[in-house]
């Protein structure tokens, strides 16, 4: 275009947005083309022609050392995305003051809230996890490898300034620990996982501001507290009133001298004990210890009828009460999408990259992608280790912007991830993702004397190697006293096999196999149901069904395991004597008329040697080069046929097999190795056509396990994903999934109302996964209470008998709640005394810059009489010290007696001191 430079080809387009100060000083003239090195216009890394400045001293090999050298002498703001620039440092001066303490080798939680116009203060220990809906908090996490965490977090109740400002002071904080690994925008009652687990103790809301008017402030009743969730609790602050009692959830009535805990009859029981540790962290850290916890069951008609009455009076549910009665969101696979972001445009600057199935090579290094899982879910934005650096600042802003465009709801959480740092909510949507396990781990290649008791923990790269101890270990049965028998699936009959007929399949048929294993006075009970690969869909259900009733016939105490045609685990191999022989249906003879019939023999264990014989059509494009097969005609003549990969096994095997599937062969017959067959055989096999020269198979890789709560609704069943899962995170009453990917736990309570919900929850799973996995790639393992094998076990650390949650843990915490209380006395004097004897003031007195020497700034409360005292507060001094800290300590903001907080950085008064002009 005239007046115009041409745009080099194949270099990224610059925004349209506003122009960046580097396009300013590209406005002047060009240089000659004589001062241009070739080497550098062809650089696919060179910015372009305006851009470049001479250097005599050093040359520009790259943009990255152009702007390097550039940014030493001028000071611009380089903002352009086709740019890759050094991350922006902050001198001490211009600091936020309460962030100059903040280090990255300091491991740790630290919060910081915001007060008054543009003040941060950090909080105490014990306030953290307590937030107020009206205010906007900063919580950083830094882990023992120096990672760091960042979120900021805006009230239900904030106001519009307090939310741009935390945002700008969590992008400053961002900078100064050089871009964290996970920085997220969270909004109250819609938290992400991220932020969740900062608080495993659960998060609590707190009713205003910490800091009001006092009129406001001294309004002040009974609070009652809902609680929700199950692994991260979260109790939302309202008025107390019977709309808010439900059967499934647990409430807490604060008050004085006694809290009450109401617990629902549907209540589950982690979700009980969370509510008991709720209230004891009140007591601990908003009542000082002195109050006494009752424990009320709604399943008890007398103490539930008697707090009913305490609620009786305060019927009113007003719309703010409302407000943490979220919807949940439920999410659709099928309109999953992943944008790649290059700028603010969302039209322009984040086309669509991928639909379902997503791969974990679409995430290229370079560049940034965001993950639309649809509205009210979070949005993850994912950097790569090479992005450009204004991708890395203008992650969460862009986010912002695509939901916006999307008519996203205001409060859906936004979450920057860099690379290596995926939570599992994000890499659970890839078909295909494998972790980057070098942080911890040293891999090899080659095996030695210090590795030779590892094995591989992926199917795919056979070059990484784990220990046999970890999660990829193989699922093993113990050693013992065996005993097994096999049923034929006939209709709705089962019919016993003998035992000469023990691993000899039908493809169009199902099997049942109950082994047992005798290990001293313990008795462990396996059944397989084994479903052709031609068995009929609907088939499938009613064997699944058959199976069940059948192991509540043996009490339930049997591991049910499903196994589909060809992806035999190498236990039922072993059951079946390493030897699985299975015919196909549409293949078989008929009284009339005897056909040719092909053989596969596949190795499946070579520890083992199990061997797998499968029936297969009688034509070229059967073969395979790693396997051995049988021919046999109707003229009882017979081929052996050796690929050029197959092992010495397999063609050993396949000879004796010969004995069995063609009797009158077995000591005539051919032998024929692949590239050197006889017309003879060609004329019985058809014509010869393309074969595989490996036996391929869909393997899905093994990753790190998620526990998976069921709720069931009706007809509704969704899935709560449950984060650093522990034994006591099962309930007794409840249906969970440990998903492995490539196989799945149903753990089944002893205590389930309906436990033919079991198969329903598998399959809704199976079919609403975003990762598109099918459902006979997955291997599925159904349990039951107290009959768990050492295989499921292993991923539960410090396993006990009693480690599950149900009726036995729920009433041994509300026996401690009752020795508890008897040690706690709440007659004590509440009131501090420290104020007798002080000096006192008038009120006024005390609000001026400039206090008497004896007046402790951080306790203006001490001298102030009764009168005083209960004129700026609004309470007398005996019913003050009555309300919870967080209540006495907003009084205190309000009525200007609390501690002055100073804003001013340490560092700026070290340098405008007069001591330092005078060195």
């Amino acid at each position: 275009m005239k007046g115009k430079t041409a745009q080099r080809r194949g270099a990224r387009p610059r925004s349209r947005g506003k122009t960046s100060a580097l396009d300013h000083m590209c406005e002047s003239p060009p240089r000659p083309p004589s001062a241009l090195p070739d080497r550098l216009v062809k650089s696919p890394t060179f910015v372009s022609e305006k851009t470049y400045k001479a250097c005599s001293s050093k040359r520009p090999s790259t943009s990255r050392t152009y702007l390097s050298s550039l940014s030493n002498h001028v000071d611009i703001k380089i903002s352009d995305p086709g740019v890759k620039a050094r991350p922006e440092k902050i001198s001490l001066m211009d600091m936020e003051p309460a962030f100059v303490n903040v280090r990255k080798d300091v491991p740790g939680l630290s919060v910081w809230r915001l007060e008054g116009k543009s003040r941060l203060i950090e909080a105490e220990e014990r306030d953290i996890g307590f937030f107020h809906e009206g205010a906007v908090y900063i919580a950083l996490e830094i882990n023992d490898d120096g990672d760091a965490f960042l979120h900021y977090w805006i009230g239900a109740h904030a106001n519009e300034d307090h939310k741009s400002l935390i945002e700008d002071k969590a992008h400053e904080l961002d900078r100064i620990v050089t871009h964290a690994a996970v920085f997220s925008r969270e909004s109250q009652f819609h938290e992400s996982p991220c932020f969740m687990r900062l608080f495993p103790d659960g998060i609590v809301y707190l009713e205003s501001k910490p800091k009001t008017t006092v009129s406001r402030a001294s309004v002040y009743a009974k609070r009652m507290y809902r609680i929700t969730g199950r692994k991260f609790i979260r109790a939302a602050c309202t008025e107390p009133s019977l709309e808010i009692l439900d059967s499934e959830s647990a409430c807490i009535l604060d008050g004085f001298p006694r809290m009450y805990v109401w617990i629902g009859r549907r209540c589950n029981y982690a979700l009980r004990n969370k509510a008991i540790q709720v209230a004891k962290r009140i007591r601990k850290f908003q009542r000082q210890g002195v109050v006494h916890i009752i424990v009320i069951d709604e399943r008890d008609e007398g103490m539930n009828e008697a707090f009913r009455k305490k609620l009786h009076n305060n019927t009113q549910f007003t719309a703010q009460n409302r407000c943490f009665t979220t919807e949940g969101s439920t999410q659709d696979s099928a309109a999953m999408k992943m944008h790649r972001v290059s700028g603010d445009h969302v039209m322009y600057n984040m086309p669509e990259a991928a639909k379902p199935l997503f791969y974990q090579r679409y995430l290229v290094q370079r560049d940034c992608y965001l993950l639309d899982r649809g509205p009210g879910l979070p949005i993850y934005v994912w950097v790569g280790s090479q992005a450009h650096e204004n991708e890395i600042l203008y992650a969460i802003k862009r986010g912002k912007t695509f939901c916006q465009h999307k008519q996203y709801p205001d409060v859906s959480p936004i979450c920057r991830i860099s690379d290596d740092f995926e939570p599992d909510e994000f890499k659970k949507n890839f078909y295909d993702w494998r972790e980057k396990d070098t942080k911890h781990r040293q891999l090899t290649k080659l095996y030695s004397i210090g590795n030779i008791e590892r094995a591989l923990f992926s199917r795919r790269d056979k070059r990484t190697v784990a220990k046999k101890n970890e999660l990829w270990s193989t699922d093993i049965l113990p050693d013992g006293e065996e005993d097994t028998e096999i049923w034929k699936i006939d209709g709705d009959k089962m019919v016993k096999m003998d035992n000469d007929q023990h691993g000899i399949f039908n493809n169009g048929n199902s099997y049942i196999v109950l082994h047992r294993i005798r290990v001293g006075s313990v008795t462990q009970q396996v059944l397989y149901y084994w479903l052709g690969s031609k068995l009929e869909h609907d088939t499938q259900d009613s064997v699944l069904d058959l199976v069940l009733s059948m192991n509540k016939t043996l009490n339930n105490q049997c591991v049910v395991i499903r196994v589909f045609d060809g992806r035999e685990p190498q236990h039922l191999m072993s059951v079946l004597g390493n030897c699985l022989i299975i015919y196909d249906k549409d293949f078989a003879d008929t009284p009339d008329e005897r056909k040719s019939r092909l053989f596969r023999i596949q190795e499946q264990d070579s520890e083992n040697c199990s061997m797998r014989v499968q029936q297969v059509p009688v034509c070229s494009s059967s073969l395979n080069s790693s396997a051995a097969f049988i021919l046999s005609t109707p003229s009882d003549e017979c081929f052996l046929w050796y690929g050029q990969k197959s092992g010495g096994s397999e063609r050993e095997y396949a000879k004796q097999m010969i004995g069995y599937i063609s009797p009158m062969c077995k000591y005539e017959y051919s032998i024929m190795t692949e590239g050197k067959e006889s017309k003879t055989f060609w004329n019985v096999i058809g014509q010869k056509q393309q074969y595989p020269l490996e036996l391929k198979m869909e393997a899905l890789d093994r990753r790190h396990p998620r526990l998976l709560a069921c709720c069931i609704k009706g007809d509704n069943i969704t899935f709560e994903h449950i984060e650093n899962y522990k034994q006591e995170d099962l309930c007794e009453n409840e249906i969970f999934l440990l998903d492995l990917y490539d196989q799945i736990y149903v753990w089944t309570g002893a205590h389930v109302e309906d436990a033919l919900q079991t198969p329903n929850c598998l399959k809704c799973y199976v079919q609403s996964d975003p990762a598109g996995r099918s459902d006979e790639t997955i291997s599925v393992w159904f349990l039951t209470q107290n009959n768990e094998p050492d295989a499921f076990i292993k991923f539960f650390p410090y396993w006990t008998s009693s480690g599950i949650s149900g009726q036995q843990s729920y009433e041994l915490c509300r026996k401690v709640v009752r020795q508890e209380n008897v040690q706690v006395d709440i007659d004590k004097q509440m009131v501090d005394r420290t104020y007798v004897g002080r000096t006192k003031y008038l009120y006024k007195e005390l609000l001026r810059k400039e206090l008497p020497e004896e007046v402790d700034p951080q306790h203006k409360e001490h001298h102030l009489s009764e009168k005083q005292f209960k004129e700026a507060v609004k309470y007398p001094r005996d019913q003050f010290y009555r309300l919870p800290l967080w209540k006495q300590e907003q009084l205190f903001r309000s009525a200007r007696l609390g501690h002055t907080w100073t804003s001013e950085n340490p560092y700026r008064l070290k340098l405008e001191s007069p001591d330092l002009h005078n060195e």
